[in-house]
């Protein structure tokens, strides 16, 4: 892989975890959508729970850093300041997030974004993101793993061909 494929897939990847965290904490409400609680559906059991991620894996591997080794564990390349940052999936539909203590040297404060929303289909274990700020913009994460403490999630990503499966895991604090 090229050093500007390179560069792509790592703001590709880092993007999809900013995305987790660019996300107001209002409490506005939003409508449950089809298949979401409030419609007569139980929740997922990672609904309602503050999110923080422990772990970012990429299958298969490749050299982000050009040192000449292969990398899939991609969470050594995040900041303490990035790994502190937690995300909630709420009832209703919303998704919300916070940047954690730590505050990254490059942080601004941002006006405040809108808050993004979500739908879970659980028969193929899709989970659905719509940036509040950017409706078109749509992450769509494989439910790997579920249960009251680990949320373990894989997003397919496509480069110049060749397909990646970005792994990231979190836990509840």
């Amino acid at each position: 892989m090229n050093r500007t494929s390179t560069l792509t897939l790592w703001s590709i990847l880092l993007g999809l975890l900013l995305f987790t965290a660019a996300c107001d904490k209002t409490k506005d409400g939003v409508e449950p959508q089809p298949g979401q609680p409030g419609n007569g559906t139980s929740a997922p059991n990672f609904v309602g729970k503050k999110w923080q991620m422990t772990a970012f894996t990429l299958d298969p591997a490749i050299d982000l850093d050009g040192d000449g080794k292969l990398d899939s564990d991609l969470t050594r390349f995040l900041r303490p300041c990035d790994l502190d940052n937690t995300v909630t999936f709420e009832r209703g539909g919303k998704m919300t997030g916070d940047a954690g203590r730590l505050r990254c040297d490059d942080d601004s404060d941002p006006n405040p974004v809108k808050p993004s929303t979500w739908s879970y289909d659980d028969q193929s274990k899709k989970l659905r993101i719509i940036d509040g700020e950017n409706p078109t913009d749509v992450s769509e994460w494989t439910v790997v793993e579920s249960s009251s403490s680990t949320l373990k999630v894989k997003v397919s990503i496509t480069e110049d061909g060749q397909a990646y499966a970005a792994f990231m895991t979190w836990k509840s604090v």
